[in-house]
């Protein structure tokens, strides 16, 4: 059985399950919560191993092709620019559509913050190398930066280094067979995180105050990764099929949707990229690498819709042209810097926005809480198809995909 279709059964056992199970009474949202968490955690168990190593191999086979520039400026490209559409389409279509206003309905939440320019540096850059292999799990991108320095390092000592590149080349190797593994073991994992989902969400009372603003960023959403995302691989793909390329990604949308944490669903896109759209390792593992820390453009799309309205209800007057500039440039800038809270990416993202606006607002994202499952899966799924998208379009401009028959898709 293929494995998009055993992760589907999955998370459909998993909402059927969220659906009988108790919410009041006894611990089963408790259990399921932390099996969720346990599941997330396998699966992001091999994923900085498998970053390091496919990005040093990747970045020293780029070097040895001549192609590392051509290949990272493609990506920065794409990023920065499927962002800044996305959150000026998402922005401007909120304000048109003007989502029914939310009453105040406070919670608490325990947010996590963003690090300090000085604070993000020092995290890169420790006073030992070895301490970026000491972290705990929480951020890529030291272990990114360590890794293209390596491959540039390697690349550079030629045949003085061969043992220690067909040792990296030979990690890469184990470390993909293990994220394979695991992979498969999700498909009965995801019970657990759909289950504990859909209680989360039971245990809201009026998530239907939420419905209109959910129904907004969920079409913009379907319109991005449903005509937008599969056109742009149509058009930019050698009229590649963009029925093909959706199929490819089923897995790994609904993994994203569910978990809402793009480093979960890192280790699945890995095999898409390898096994359904036949993209080479020196070209999928640097760009997904990057596009995962800063192609942010869902997340960034789910906050600049949600601060709108969330802005709408707590004044009576028109938001003003300066005032949209401000969400969606804010929301364009954040997005760059979300990669640091993989899990967390659009309630932190309003946080941020909400102190800097001021004006006795700071709080007024806490009345969000209740939908948070939703917006936030929503924006990883949009996350994690930009990734899949700029690795194949790069992929494919630089001649680095060789073709996969869909019959014999993952």
């Amino acid at each position: 059985m293929k494995l998009w279709i055993r992760i589907l059964v999955g998370a459909a056992i998993g909402l059927a399950l969220g659906l009988l199970l108790p919410v009041s009474g006894g611990d089963t949202v408790t259990v399921m919560r932390m099996l969720s968490d346990l599941v997330i955690n396998v699966g992001r168990y091999v994923v900085f191993p498998l970053v390091l190593f496919g990005v040093i191999i990747g970045m020293h086979e780029l070097r040895e092709d001549h192609m590392t520039a051509r290949v990272c400026g493609k990506a920065a490209v794409g990023i920065v620019a499927v962002s800044a559409v996305t959150v000026t389409v998402a922005t401007l279509v909120t304000l048109f559509l003007s989502p029914r206003r939310i009453p105040p309905i406070f919670q608490e939440a325990d947010v996590p913050t963003l690090p300090s320019l000085p604070e993000l540096f020092e995290s890169v850059f420790p006073r030992s190398l070895f301490a970026v292999f000491a972290g705990d799990g929480g951020y890529l991108l030291p272990t990114v930066v360590a890794a293209v320095l390596l491959g540039l390092v390697l690349f550079r000592e030629g045949a003085l280094v061969a043992p220690a590149v067909d040792l990296v080349d030979s990690l890469t190797r184990v470390f993909y067979r293990l994220n394979t593994w695991i992979t498969e073991a999700l498909s009965i994992g995801v019970i657990a995180i759909s289950a504990a989902w859909v209680l989360q969400l039971r245990a809201v009372s009026d998530l239907a105050l939420f419905t209109p603003l959910i129904w907004v960023v969920a079409g913009i959403a379907g319109f991005v990764c449903l005509v937008a995302f599969p056109l742009l691989v149509f058009l930019r793909g050698d009229r590649y099929s963009p029925f093909a390329w959706l199929y490819g990604m089923i897995g790994p949308a609904v993994l994203a949707f569910f978990s809402g944490d793009s480093y979960f669903t890192l280790g699945p896109l890995n095999r898409v990229a390898k096994e359904n759209y036949g993209i080479s390792r020196e070209a999928a593992s640097p760009v997904l690498a990057f596009s995962t820390l800063f192609a942010k453009p869902g997340s960034a799309m789910v906050i600049s819709a949600a601060f709108v309205t969330v802005l709408r209800s707590y004044t009576a007057l028109e938001i003003g042209f300066g005032q949209v500039i401000w969400i969606g440039g804010g929301a364009f800038l954040l997005s760059f810097l979300l990669g640091r809270v993989p899990g967390a990416t659009v309630i932190v993202g309003l946080s941020v926005l909400a102190r800097s606006y001021g004006e006795g607002m700071e709080d007024i994202y806490l009345i969000l809480l209740p939908a948070l499952p939703i917006l936030t899966g929503i924006a990883v799924v949009v996350d994690t198809m930009t990734a899949a998208v700029i690795s194949f379009v790069v992929a494919q401009w630089e001649r680095k995909r060789r073709i996969v028959d869909p019959l014999d898709f993952i």
